[in-house]
C-alpha cells in the first residue's frame, strides 16, 4: 500500500465520521495537502508499525479540534477498514499505523506491473538485458567512482540482480508464488513500506539532490539487510511457495533501485 492509497482512505474515514456526527463538516474536504505519512524509523527500539502519521496535529487546529481527539476518530475508522491491522495515539496526536500483510505486499505487484515505478522525467528509453523496455540514461552500463554515494545503490542492485540470477537458476518462480503475506520479517516489512514510499520521497526532495541521493542509499540499507533466501540453501531442499514470493521483492526492489539511479542520471549494473 502506497501513501496515495492510504490518503484515499483517510479522506473516505472522515467523511464516513462526518456523517456519523463524530467530525464537524469542514473534515468533509478531506485532510491538509502534502504528504501525511513517512515510514517508521527503521532505528526506532520497539516500533512495530508501518507508517507514522502527523494528519491530526496538522488538521486538528483548522477543525477546532485537539489534535488527540481527531487521532482517536480517524484511528477508530482506519481500523474498520480491512486493509489495517492496528493503530496507536500518542499524546501528542501523532497515529502509528501497522498495515495488515497482505495490504503492505501490494507494492510489489504494483511495482512489478509498472516499469516507471519511480522513475521521474529527464531520462532516456532503452531497453534492459531481457529487451524489455525501460527508462535509464544514456551512457556506459558501468559502476560509478568508489567515492561516490550512488556507487553503494549500484552495489545493492546488482546484488538483487544476483539474488535474482539464483532463485531463477534453481526453478523459483515469482509467478507460481504463494501468499505475500508470508513477509512477515521485520527487514521485508521495512523493505516492502520504503519501496511504497520512495516516489514520494524523491518528489518531495525534488531539486534538492543530496535528499534524493540519500533516499535512495536509504533504500539500498534496507535492501542490503533483507538476507532471507530466495531459493532453497540446502542441496535437494524443495522450493518453497516463500521463495517464489521473495523472489518477487527482490524483482520489485531491484527495479525500484534501476529507476531511482536512472532518475539521477546513474546507470544500473547488474554484475559489479
Amino acid at each position: 500500500m502506497e501513501p496515495d492509497q492510504l490518503r484515499q482512505i483517510l479522506v473516505d474515514v472522515a467523511a464516513r465520521a462526518v456523517r456519523d456526527g463524530l467530525l464537524p463538516d469542514g473534515a468533509q474536504a478531506g485532510p491538509p495537502a502534502g504528504p501525511l505519512f513517512r515510514p517508521v524509523d527503521a532505528r526506532s527500539a520497539g516500533v512495530v508499525a508501518d507508517w507514522v502519521s502527523p494528519v491530526a496535529q496538522r488538521w486538528g487546529p483548522q477543525l477546532g479540534l485537539q489534535p488527540r481527539h481527531l487521532a482517536r476518530v480517524l484511528a477508530q475508522g482506519l481500523t474498520e477498514q480491512g486493509s489495517i491491522g492496528a493503530v496507536e495515539v500518542t499524546p501528542s496526536g501523532l497515529m502509528a499505523i501497522t498495515l495488515t500483510d497482505l495490504s503492505r505486499s501490494e507494492v510489489i505487484d504494483s511495482v512489478l506491473a509498472d516499469d516507471r515505478y519511480g522513475l521521474g522525467a529527464g531520462t532516456t528509453d532503452t531497453t534492459d538485458t531481457a529487451g524489455s523496455p525501460v527508462e535509464l540514461p544514456t551512457g556506459a552500463d558501468s559502476p560509478l567512482p568508489e567515492d561516490d554515494p550512488l556507487r553503494s545503490v549500484q552495489l545493492a542492485h546488482a546484488n538483487l540482480c544476483r539474488v535474482v540470477r539464483n532463485a531463477e537458476a534453481v526453478g523459483v518462480s515469482p509467478r507460481g508464488v504463494g501468499p505475500r503475506d508470508s513477509l512477515t520479517h521485520v527487514s521485508e516489512r521495512l523493505l516492502q513500506v520504503a519501496l511504497a514510499d520512495l516516489p514520494q520521497r524523491l518528489a518531495t526532495a525534488e531539486g534538492d539532490r543530496a535528499q534524493q541521493v540519500r533516499a535512495l542509499t536509504d533504500l539500498a540499507d534496507l535492501c542490503d539487510a533483507n538476507r532471507h533466501a530466495a531459493r532453497p540453501t540446502v542441496v535437494g531442499a524443495e522450493i518453497e511457495p516463500v521463495h517464489g514470493v521473495r523472489l518477487a521483492l527482490a524483482q520489485a526492489a531491484a527495479r525500484v533501485l534501476r529507476n531511482g539511479l536512472a532518475r539521477l542520471g546513474a546507470t544500473a549494473p547488474e554484475r559489479m
